[in-house]
């Protein structure tokens, strides 16, 4: 079939199937060879396809929003250490306390011959009385030894609140400490707190693949800060998580403070990664095929189907990097302005199919 060493191909048989259409050629020596066509597709047609260029935008930004909740910096249940009777309790609920200050007096019950003074309870911190259970003449049981006995009062600080969130799993490698917040109240609608991670949990919680954050955020206004950080500096951040500042947020109206109430609910948005003057492209442009992330590149009138990296996508432009091998090493290489990648109609191509393609801008 003609000369020698040159392929000769005739069309035998086209049968249809629901994964594309197989057609067999036959070879100069009369070997018969299947070939695998996309659905819809004819030997040697081109297919139309609409491409493009990737652009360098101003920038990509990946975040991740969930709901957070605040909680009071501290917060402590106080109970008796002995079983007796109160004999001076004078705090109420949103009283103001210091650290140190006498709040509750016990005197021990009769028959208790190893405690004749009196119990004397105190507060461990500055904070805010949050309950109060018991009034002066009340009995109350030892709570080490009768389970389910009220504290006589829980004390909170609410000059720092602890905003916390659960990051999902597929965005935890890249949130640290220091990662950029922001916070939403539902019960201060229009209001955002601008401010960055104080603490990460070390490990996921294994009951739904989260990550733990938190941010320790003051509470009051930038005057009432200064104050707060002179006296810390002089007892050495004693009082504080691991010596560490809380942060004041930004984005407040001047005088203002944040103001927020242990038990709120809102959300809270971390911005995990960033890119600028990158070669982007679309994400649609974006095929997976076998589990990975493919794009089409026209290169002679064929699509070529090449790996890439997928480093950032926000689900309307992605940032990504072409995987080569390089011996036994997998290597990136960033994507040029010259390049003419497809954007439609990947589903009917395969690697080294014609394509007629039509330049667009996006």
């Amino acid at each position: 079939m003609g000369a020698p060493g040159r392929a000769l191909w005739g069309l035998a048989a086209l049968v249809a199937g629901s994964a594309g259409a197989v057609w067999y050629g036959l070879q100069s020596g009369g070997e018969a060879v299947a070939q695998t066509l996309p659905a819809g597709a004819n030997p040697g047609q081109a297919i139309r396809v609409k491409t493009f260029h990737p652009k360098s935008g101003p920038g990509l930004e990946i975040s991740v929003e969930q709901p957070a909740e605040v909680a009071p910096y501290y917060r402590v249940e106080l109970n008796a250490l002995v079983a007796g009777t109160v004999k001076f309790l004078e705090k109420e609920m949103g009283d103001k306390v210091v650290a140190g200050e006498q709040l509750a007096e016990i005197e021990p019950y009769e028959a208790v011959p190893e405690r004749k003074e009196r119990t004397i309870v105190s507060a461990p911190f500055d904070g805010l009385i949050a309950q109060r259970t018991v009034d002066p003449g009340t009995f109350v049981p030892n709570p080490a030894i009768v389970p389910g006995v009220r504290p006589l009062l829980v004390l909170e600080r609410t000059d720092i609140v602890t905003v916390s969130m659960k990051v999902p799993e597929a965005f935890v490698t890249h949130v640290g400490k220091d990662t950029e917040a922001e916070l939403r109240m539902d019960a201060v609608p229009g209001k955002v707190f601008r401010c960055r991670l104080s603490r990460t949990a070390p490990s996921l919680d294994m009951s739904d693949r989260t990550l733990l954050v938190e941010v320790d955020l003051f509470n009051g206004t930038a005057e009432e800060y200064r104050a707060f950080l002179a006296k810390a500096r002089l007892n050495g951040q004693a009082d504080l998580k691991s010596r560490t500042l809380p942060v004041f947020p930004t984005g407040m109206v001047a005088g203002g403070a944040a103001g927020l109430l242990p038990g709120m609910y809102g959300h809270m948005r971390l911005r995990v990664k960033q890119s600028t003057n990158s070669q982007l492209v679309p994400s649609s442009a974006i095929v997976r095929q076998g589990g990975l992330p493919w794009l089409f590149m026209v290169a002679g009138g064929r699509a070529k189907r090449q790996r890439i990296f997928i480093e950032m996508d926000d689900g309307v432009m992605a940032r990504v990097y072409w995987l080569t091998k390089e011996g036994d090493q997998e290597v990136r290489k960033e994507l040029t302005a010259s390049e003419e990648l497809v954007m439609s109609n990947q589903g009917e191509l395969e690697d080294g199919s014609p394509v007629k393609p039509a330049l667009v801008e996006w």
